[in-house]
């Protein structure tokens, strides 16, 4: 295990490397050049021939078909350069067709190659090249400064288009954050509902392509009352809603407080039916609708499970079951009420999953174990082959997400958080 210290303008940050048996990049390499994160400004860069071209070229040729495709680490230090170029950077449209541009061959089932990663209260960016013939990944630890989230209780509730959704866990919590690791701009959002202590709290972090917007879920469930209050946050219209009509049963309950799972526009979450006979069931919140309802199929009926989470593979909603046998499978939801099973039960003997992300291009997924350990399993092979990465300190379950980085800001219409 090395360590690389590398400064950067908006942040220091320590890049924690592990060399596998068929590594054939070099890990900071691989760092800068092919997820183009933050480094500090070279100044020559100034008399680099690009900005030449600026006052030669019509506007939005140069701003968005130019600029738009240089990697974010190039964009960041342009920053730098002049008033103009700050401000062209770092407007709300620039940020939205970079990505676009960055991500114009993307699709939902496209290979993961980052996550965020929680331990307790410390973060991680990861970063990984799985390909046939070489494994190459690094690590990265973020320093946030949230000095108002209780590390006890601080949650990772989601991930989308390079933005990273932080709320506090406990029911006495009123806010929650939004925040750009890579350009470190973050915004704290109140929630005015006042919450008892006799509830039950579960977040949701979403992009809904529909509307073009960021929406944040916050469920509350009352043990005493049984009441459910679902409240919808938009970042673009910085409204809090309360949802009266939103069609979820009065006997579902959660189950945990675990986050909700996105997939396409709607948020899907694990709860129990409290009647004569108990029951799990899926439900998913329609985030254009902004309605729940049930997800038939997905739960096995004849499955009493020690453990279970819902979790996205390949683009698709899927559901990791364990029983007390330590027998445990996957199922993902491949259309409407078709689900594909693929048993893992023979890694279980030594080895819990607690947290799940996949695929890689090779197709293996990414497991938190029991131990606190990050890998990657293939669910292929006939024994489930098993590559360990990184092992975290044991201090609390990590949390793992998916992630792209983007320039994108927690605020709409580019009205950044001042340093």
């Amino acid at each position: 295990m090395s360590e690389v210290l590398v400064n950067s303008n908006v942040y220091s940050k320590t890049v924690l490397r592990k060399k596998p048996h068929r590594t054939v990049a070099k890990g900071l390499k691989l760092f800068n050049e092919m997820f183009k994160t933050v480094t500090k400004p070279n100044t020559n860069f100034i008399n680099y021939p690009l900005l030449d071209q600026k006052n030669d070229l019509p506007h939005d040729l140069f701003t968005y078909e130019i600029l738009a495709r240089l990697p974010i680490k190039c964009l960041l230090q342009l920053k730098s350069v002049s008033k103009d170029w700050h401000s062209t950077v770092s407007s709300y449209e620039f940020a939205s067709a970079h990505f676009k541009t960055r991500l114009s061959g993307y699709h939902p089932c496209s290979s993961v190659e980052g996550l965020v990663i929680q331990v307790a209260s410390k973060f991680y960016l990861f970063y990984i090249q799985d390909e046939a013939v070489a494994l190459d990944y690094c690590l990265v630890k973020l320093e946030p400064n949230f000095d108002d989230l209780d590390e006890n209780n601080v949650q990772l509730v989601g991930s989308c288009n390079g933005l990273v959704c932080l709320a506090d866990s406990s029911s006495s919590s009123d806010y929650f954050y939004i925040w750009n690791p890579v350009t470190y701009h973050s915004r704290k959002i109140s929630d005015p509902c006042f919450i008892s202590d006799h509830c039950i709290v579960s977040w949701g972090f979403a992009y809904v392509s529909s509307v073009d917007d960021y929406k944040v879920v916050r469920i509350v469930q009352d043990y005493d009352t049984l009441e459910t209050v679902v409240l919808v946050f938009s970042l673009g219209s910085r409204e809090w809603k309360r949802v009266h009509d939103h069609g979820l049963d009065q006997c579902l309950f959660l189950t945990k407080i675990n986050p909700g799972v996105l997939v396409d526009d709607s948020l899907y979450w694990i709860m129990v039916s409290r009647g004569v006979l108990e029951k799990r069931v899926v439900v998913r919140f329609n985030l254009s609708l902004e309605k729940f309802e049930e997800v038939p199929g997905l739960v096995p009926k004849d499955v009493n499970p020690r453990d279970q989470f819902l979790c996205v593979t390949g683009g698709c909603l899927s559901l990791y079951n364990s029983n007390v046998r330590h027998e445990a499978d996957l199922s993902i939801l491949k259309r409407p009420e078709e689900t594909e099973s693929i048993s893992i039960s023979s890694r279980l003997d030594k080895w819990d999953c607690f947290g799940l992300v996949g695929f890689t291009k090779t197709g293996k997924c990414f497991v938190i174990s029991k131990g606190s350990e990050l890998a990657l399993m293939d669910l292929e092979s006939p024994r489930k082959q098993h590559i360990p990465l990184v092992t975290f300190e044991q201090v609390r379950r990590p949390s793992i997400v998916s992630y792209v980085p983007s320039l994108i800001s927690p605020f709409p219409l580019g009205d950044l958080q001042k340093d």
